[in-house]
């Protein structure tokens, strides 16, 4: 009786379900990316790691003391998502693309994963508070943004590839609506990159203060 009174899934509901394959890949592509991350910075060569300790070992040091050009830092940061979002985008627009958009999430998972092991191996529980302040803040946004853009990407790329089989396929509707979605997307990503640019520095000054006064460094 109760079924009657059912309404049918919304569109976005309906990609969100018809699309979870796409998801998963885009899930596990980044977690091998975190993966070989964190791998990789566990097999670096000695003297660079001891070089790159050093280095932020030295920063910890005189972090109290560092001024940031927040409104520099905070400009690059969102042209630098700008153009990831357009580059996005733009590989969703056609079939070939899609490998390159998952390369791009692979890499911003690489980045990430390395930056966290090498912090966590170096500083141990100083590590893990280092890398709270200095990469989760902005990437809690950012992050997200960009699994449901490459995902959005991924998807307009599949269509085109059925549009060759089936020409009866609507194309103009669903572009719009993906540039709508990849719209949000690139608005996300600027307020990551303010995040990064206001936020993330001054948390990353105070946590690299309190583990240079607390804890004793390796």
């Amino acid at each position: 009786m109760n079924n009657y009174n059912k309404k049918p899934p919304g569109r976005l509901a309906s990609a969100l379900m018809g699309g979870w394959p796409v998801y998963l890949i885009i899930l596990v592509v980044f977690t091998c990316g975190l993966t070989v991350g964190s791998m990789s910075a566990g097999s670096m060569d000695t003297s660079k790691s001891d070089e790159l300790s050093a280095y932020i070992k030295d920063f910890m040091q005189k972090a109290e003391g560092i001024s940031f050009e927040s409104d520099r830092m905070a400009r690059n940061a969102m042209v630098n998502n700008s153009i990831t979002v357009a580059a996005i985008y733009a590989l969703g627009l056609t079939v070939i693309g899609m490998p390159v958009t998952l390369a791009i999430l692979f890499v911003r998972g690489f980045v990430i994963g390395f930056a966290v092991g090498f912090l966590t191996r170096d500083l141990s529980m100083g590590g893990l508070l280092l890398t709270a302040a200095a990469i989760l803040p902005h990437n809690l946004l950012y992050i997200p943004a960009m699994w449901f853009g490459t995902a959005s990407s991924v998807m307009f790329g599949l269509l085109l590839w059925k549009r060759n089989f089936d020409t009866g396929i609507a194309i103009w509707p669903r572009l719009l609506s993906y540039t709508g979605v990849m719209a949000v997307v690139l608005l996300v990503s600027l307020c990551a990159g303010l995040v990064e640019g206001y936020i993330t520095p001054q948390f990353t000054k105070m946590a690299a203060g309190f583990i240079s006064s607390g804890f004793r460094l390796k």
